[in-house]
């Protein structure tokens, strides 16, 4: 799937069960560093291709991230390789595909800070404010930030409408956004 044949993303719409499965492996990842990350990349163009997973490697492990459609949202960790061959749906050397490590210098410049906090992302879609239509839309990392003027300490991962967006601030969209906060205690964070 998404140009990797070996790739099977366990998708969630719902916050809360994106947290029910995956709160306790977060948790762990809070103290830790984001060490380096890979996007796919069309050679062709040279140019990220946003359908593809992001991974991020935290503590020697691959965490990998996919916004699929409009409410869709996957977390593996370790699911494939790297050095599996990409092929986006059989087109071949028509549109040559790789990894590329580290390639957002906005985002490159959070890599080996520490995970602060780590919140899950909904999103109220229908402009309704009732928490059970939140629609999950992503991840975001806080990170330790340089000075106390820094506003670029977020390493986020979210849904663009069917596609993964990257950003070093806070989303911010109308007061749409509803931050689902990782609890838990590990290496002196809470």
């Amino acid at each position: 799937m998404l140009g990797i044949p070996s790739y099977k993303p366990k998708f969630h719409n719902s916050g809360k069960s994106f947290k029910n499965e995956f709160e306790k492996t977060l948790t762990e990842l809070i103290g830790k560093k984001i060490e380096r990350y890979w996007l796919m990349w069309d050679l062709n163009q040279d140019e990220w291709l946003a359908d593809g997973p992001v991974v991020l490697e935290i503590d020697g492990q691959r965490f990998e991230f996919t916004a699929y459609q409009l409410d869709d949202f996957s977390m593996t960790v370790n699911s494939f390789e790297l050095s599996e061959k990409l092929d986006w749906y059989g087109s071949g050397d028509e549109m040559p595909l790789t990894w590329k490590e580290n390639p957002k210098i906005e985002l490159s410049k959070n890599l080996n800070k520490v995970i602060t906090d780590i919140h899950i992302l909904t999103y109220d879609f229908y402009q309704k404010n009732i928490e059970s239509e939140f629609i999950l839309v992503g991840i975001e990392f806080v990170l330790k930030k340089e000075s106390e003027s820094d506003e670029e300490n977020f390493f986020s991962i979210y849904n663009g409408l069917d596609q993964n967006e990257l950003k070093n601030t806070e989303l911010q969209i109308e007061n749409q956004i509803k931050r689902i906060k990782i609890t838990g205690y590990n290496n002196g964070y809470k």
